[in-house]
């Protein structure tokens, strides 16, 4: 998902890019607390019909669900930021604050749409300049990746 904020005072422009996230954090949780409830009653009710082994491997199986949903929300939570100001072109990518940050000067910027050798891999999408180049957009789908293409080019042009 792409959201395209301008500020038309300091001729900037930022580019916003966050992965499409079907269930939030909130949801996650819950869906979390139904499935250990569920799993702890199953597991309850074989314990009490003399199964009692049942119990561990429940609680694995809730431990091993909640590593992954956590796993995962942690990657849905990253996100992109592209600031196209007059001088410079900024990349900045982190989850809460910004981790990692590349900044090239505007006016030798490309932006390279790198077609895949075969068609079953993912285009590419560079932020490119003297030698250095940053793949932006990953978690884009294709379509996405070439309007994200289309923007930045208006965008520095």
């Amino acid at each position: 998902m792409v959201a395209r904020e301008e500020d038309h005072d300091s001729h900037t422009c930022q580019f916003v890019i966050r992965p499409n996230s079907s269930l939030g954090w909130r949801s996650t949780v819950w869906l979390l607390l139904g499935f250990a409830a569920l799993s702890g009653c199953i597991a309850t009710g074989f314990a009490l019909l003399g199964a009692w082994m049942i119990l561990p491997f429940a609680g694995l199986e809730v431990v091993v669900l909640c590593i992954a949903l956590y796993l995962c929300a942690q990657r849905n939570s990253r996100c992109e930021v592209i600031a196209v100001g007059r001088e410079s072109v900024t990349v900045m990518r982190g989850r809460k604050e910004p981790e990692e940050g590349h900044e090239f000067q505007r006016a030798w910027v490309q932006i390279v749409h790198e077609q895949p050798a075969h068609h079953w891999y993912p285009s590419r999408l560079l932020i490119r300049s003297h030698g250095r180049a940053v793949e932006v957009g990953s978690c884009l789908t294709e379509e996405e990746r070439k309007q994200l293409a289309c923007q930045l080019e208006q965008a520095i042009a």
